[in-house]
């Protein structure tokens, strides 16, 4: 963590809130499009992206500068978008932006048959439980080594392992037709 970083969150720690609105302005855009990737809802992520902010805020003092700001940061909204989305019950289909604008009755077969092999990844990844999801697309769609996945989740790099091994062997099993 750079020094600026850790001058702004201590003058913050101390109530100076122009240091946390920096703060914000450092990270808001990665903490919104995570928001955004997880649940595919602008409005939603967008409510989410200010609840994780006034979350951090709150408990600026528990942060004890053991991990980057933004690991803490990362945590803070995953959790709140699995929280998000497990209190409002909301089907996990309804989100998805990439449906739009994918069937074209003037298109070949071939594109028709890729466009239902892609609808099918994005609903068989949409289906794995949150934790393998969240591995799976850290790894696979953000390019994220697995330690440092397992320092942004707070856990080890053997449980990032798992719950990547297990949601390869669910989507490997989930699309065996299309291989």
């Amino acid at each position: 963590m750079d020094k600026q970083t850790v001058t702004l969150i201590r003058a913050a720690q101390n109530g100076n809130q122009n240091a946390f609105h920096q703060l914000v302005a450092n990270y808001d855009s990665r903490i919104m499009s995570l928001a955004l990737q997880i649940l595919k809802n602008k409005e939603d992520a967008e409510d989410i992206y200010q609840e994780v902010f006034l979350k951090a805020w709150r408990s600026l003092d528990a942060f004890e500068f053991k991990s980057d700001f933004y690991t803490w940061l990362y945590r803070i909204t995953v959790n709140a978008c699995y929280s998000y989305r497990t209190g409002k019950q909301r089907h996990h289909m309804d989100n998805i932006s990439l449906e739009e604008g994918y069937h074209d009755f003037y298109e070949d077969e071939h594109n028709d048959k890729r466009d239902e092999q892609q609808q099918s990844i994005i609903s068989a990844v949409e289906e794995l439980p949150p934790k393998q999801k969240t591995v799976f697309v850290l790894r696979y769609y953000q390019g994220h080594k697995i330690q440092d996945i397992a320092n942004l989740l707070g856990c080890t790099a053997g449980t990032v392992k798992r719950y990547l091994h297990r949601a390869t062997h669910k989507l490997r099993r989930d699309l065996a037709g299309y291989a």
